[in-house]
C-alpha cells in the first residue's frame, strides 16, 4: 500500500507546472469549491469487459473530487466558467448544463480526453456520441451539411434548421472528414471514420458561454437519469451528480440550480426526407 501511495503522489506531482500554477492563480471565491484531496490511496480498476473501454497502462490511479462551479442560469456571471474552460483546453472532462439534460463533455479534438470520457461513462467503444456546436459554421466543418431537396415539394432542411436552432434538437447529419475518427478498439488503438453524427446547438446561455470560451466543439453524452419519453425530468442536484460521477475521474461539474427538462427531439437528416427518431422537447410536426 505504501508503494502504491508513493506512485500516486508521483503521478499527481508530475502534472504540468504551468497548468497547476494557472489554476492556483484563478480568483476562486465561494462559488468555487475545489474539493479536498483524498488522504488515502484509492485503487480504481479499469473496466475489464471487452465491450467497455480498456486503457493501456492504467490499473491504479488517484481519484480526485471534481471542481464544482455554480453559475446563474442566464449566464450573467459566465466569468466563473474560466477554470472550467481551461480544464477543457487541457484535456479535462466534466458536466455542463444544456437546454436538455446535463451533458458529460470534453474537447472534440482531444483524443485522450475522449478516451477518458468513454472510461468515465463506461461506454462501449463503438458507441457514437453527439457533438455540441456553437454555430452553423461548426456544422459546416464537421458535417456534410443539410441535404438539398431532390424533388418538388420537399422542405429546405437548411432553412428549417435556421429557424429551429439554437434549440432542443439533435440533428443527425452525414459526417465530414474533419470529424475526428472514432477509436473503436481501445486496446489496439484502431480507429474508424464516422459516417454520420448527431449535432446539437443548445439554447442554453451557460453551455454557449463554454463553447465560446473554448473556441471549438464538444463531444457530448447526457448524464444517466431515469426518464419517461417526452416527459419532464428533474435535473440531478449537485450532490446526486457527485455521487454518480465524483469518483469516475471527472474534472469539473457546472451547476445552475434546480430545474426540470425534457430530452431533445432527434431527427435523422442524412437524406432529403427527414425521419423523426425521437419526439422530445422540440416541435417535430414540420417533419411528419
Amino acid at each position: 500500500m505504501q508503494a502504491n501511495c508513493q506512485q500516486i503522489r508521483h503521478t499527481l506531482s508530475s502534472r504540468p507546472v504551468a497548468f497547476t500554477q494557472k489554476l492556483r492563480q484563478q480568483p476562486f471565491g465561494p462559488h468555487y469549491s475545489q474539493a479536498r484531496q483524498r488522504r488515502s490511496c484509492v485503487q480504481v480498476s479499469a473496466v475489464k469487459s471487452a465491450k467497455r473501454l480498456k486503457y493501456a497502462g492504467i490499473g491504479q490511479r488517484a481519484v480526485h473530487d471534481p471542481l464544482f462551479v455554480s453559475v446563474q442560469p442566464d449566464g450573467s456571471d459566465a466569468w466563473r466558467l474560466e477554470p472550467v474552460i481551461q480544464l477543457l483546453k487541457d484535456g479535462g472532462v466534466g458536466i455542463i448544463p444544456t437546454d436538455s439534460l446535463p451533458a458529460v463533455v470534453c474537447d472534440l479534438e482531444n483524443r485522450t480526453a475522449a478516451l477518458k470520457m468513454y472510461n468515465a461513462m463506461e461506454l462501449a467503444p463503438k458507441k457514437q456520441l453527439s457533438i455540441l456546436v456553437g454555430s452553423f459554421n461548426d456544422i459546416s466543418k464537421y458535417t456534410a451539411g443539410f441535404p438539398l431537396p431532390t424533388q418538388a415539394g420537399q422542405a429546405d432542411l437548411f432553412r428549417m434548421a435556421q429557424r429551429l436552432l439554437p434549440g432542443p434538437y439533435t440533428f443527425i447529419l452525414g459526417a465530414s472528414k474533419n470529424l475526428p475518427s472514432q477509436v473503436v478498439d481501445f486496446r489496439k488503438g484502431k480507429t474508424r471514420q464516422r459516417k454520420s453524427v448527431g449535432v446539437r446547438m443548445p439554447d442554453d446561455p451557460v453551455c454557449r458561454a463554454v463553447l465560446q470560451g473554448l473556441g471549438g466543439c464538444l463531444l457530448s453524452h447526457s448524464v444517466h437519469v431515469d426518464e419517461t419519453l417526452g416527459a419532464e425530468t428533474e435535473v440531478p442536484d449537485p450532490g446526486m451528480l457527485m455521487d454518480m460521477y465524483g469518483q469516475k475521474g471527472l474534472d469539473f461539474i457546472v451547476d445552475t440550480g434546480r430545474r426540470t427538462v425534457t430530452a431533445t427531439s432527434v431527427v435523422d437528416m442524412t437524406t432529403s426526407e427527414p425521419e423523426v427518431i425521437r419526439e422530445g422537447r422540440g416541435d417535430v410536426s414540420m417533419f411528419i
